[in-house]
């Protein structure tokens, strides 16, 4: 146990990390591998030293009953069963208070109601077929009744008025959201990126009438990595929505598809007068189908229906395929 924490003081020290995978700045704790190998031994049991979820029940402080409370007002507050993520601060000395630290509280995972759970394929049509194609898609099966599209076409998008793009998406998600309607929302960027100027800042309650997102390339010659769904991804999980990162950059049959032209031919709604967000709705639900193994995703156009123009050509492909 001691060479363990040696090693993790060691490795302490010279962790190179200054930014993650997507860009933002890490930051770590002033105590962050306070460890050190000159510990004494006694010094290193007493780090060690445990207390039991039973002796943490039965101590001094009334957690149980804290958190029934919480997890019960949670409850009725999301209107389902939640789920907390919480830290316990014992006092120090007699006159002080214990304090409880909610740190998340969020409905608890459900099994999404999607209609092609299973369904599995490896071919992506092109754009004369479909609107989004993506090979780093979230989600499983299919997302039903959609017919609401809020986008931000590249032309549109301008990294120098990114909180101006949120204000104009954050109104038509209330209006969406007051007519019980879900949207499929796409953009270039990072969707709920800290930076302002790789993506459109968002948080949750500014979006959360979406059902399926879509983060395509940035304008420009500028390769910023997408986020891949990480800044919303436990409300994906919860809520069963999809997310889909397009790479336009490939050739040929390489390339994704993020047709926004196509959104551009549909009739605009509630966001006329707007300066960079379209509404725009089509008259029957898009169909949308995500293979949560193989991560491929596609948004259809109408009256090109998955199972004839991706289904068959898959499954004609994987029978002609030659053995491995």
């Amino acid at each position: 146990m001691q060479q363990l924490l040696v090693a993790r003081a060691q490795a302490a020290n010279v962790v190179p990390l200054t930014q993650d995978v997507h860009g933002e700045k890490v930051v770590f704790k002033g105590d962050y591998g306070a460890m050190r190998a000159t510990d004494s031994d006694a010094a290193m049991d007493a780090a060690l030293e445990q207390v039991s979820i039973a002796e943490i029940l039965a101590g001094e402080a009334p957690l149980s009953k804290a958190l029934s409370f919480m997890l019960r007002l949670g409850t009725i507050g999301l209107g389902c069963p939640v789920e907390i993520e919480f830290a316990l601060k014992l006092r120090t000395t007699p006159g002080a208070r214990h304090e409880l630290h909610l740190l998340q509280i969020r409905p608890q995972a459900q099994v999404a109601a999607q209609s092609a759970t299973g369904l599995r394929f490896q071919y992506l049509p092109g754009p004369e077929y479909a609107a989004v194609t993506s090979k780093q898609a979230l989600g499983n099966g299919r997302f039903e009744g959609i017919c609401d599209v809020l986008y931000v076409s590249p032309e549109r998008f301008d990294s120098e008025r990114t909180e101006d793009i949120k204000a104009e998406i954050s109104a038509l998600n209330s209006q969406l959201v007051a007519e019980g309607k879900k949207y499929l929302l796409m953009a270039p960027g990072r969707w709920g990126s800290a930076d302002a100027s790789r993506g459109i800042p968002v948080g949750w309650k500014d979006i959360d009438g979406s059902s399926f997102i879509v983060e395509t390339r940035l304008p420009g010659d500028e390769v910023v990595p997408l986020s891949q769904g990480s800044h919303f991804f436990q409300n994906l999980i919860s809520f069963g929505l999809g997310y889909a990162n397009v790479d336009t950059s490939g050739a040929g049959n390489a390339a994704e598809v993020a047709d926004y032209s196509y959104w551009d031919t549909l009739p605009e709604q509630h966001s006329k007068g707007n300066s960079f967000v379209r509404h725009v709705q089509l008259e029957k639900p898009l169909e949308i189908v995500v293979d949560g193994l193989s991560r491929h995703g596609v948004v259809m156009k109408p009256e090109k229906p998955f199972d004839v123009y991706v289904g068959q050509v898959d499954a004609f492909m994987a029978l002609n395929m030659p053995p491995a």
